[in-house]
């Protein structure tokens, strides 16, 4: 699976590679079990993570995340490849980034 290639790369690149990924976070309807600063009719919340090497690997062979930042609402994504990277920019370090596309 991608998964697995992915976890092939990291072995093979240990120290320069990191991949950032857009998560989510579903939460049940009913109001009693709503988190804090959730607006009624949302039903999600979305994360940028941050993976590398390092991070433990769960059994369905994902990744958890090293750093994870929860973004103010529903990422609008799509309108080239700039803006489906701009959600990785708090995770860059220095002066150089090199972003490649994999989907």
């Amino acid at each position: 699976t991608a998964l697995q290639h992915t976890n092939k790369m990291f072995d093979k690149m240990p120290t320069c590679l990191q991949v950032a990924f857009i998560d989510y976070q579903d939460h049940e309807k009913d109001a009693k079990h709503r988190p804090d600063n959730l607006h009624p009719r949302q039903q999600r919340r979305y994360f940028s993570c941050l993976v590398d090497r390092d991070c433990e690997v769960e059994q369905d062979f994902r990744r958890k995340p090293r750093l994870s930042i929860e973004l103010p609402g529903y990422p609008i994504l799509g309108d080239g490849k700039g803006d489906n990277q701009n959600h990785a920019i708090p995770f860059m370090r220095g002066h150089f980034a090199q972003c490649v596309d994999a989907n």
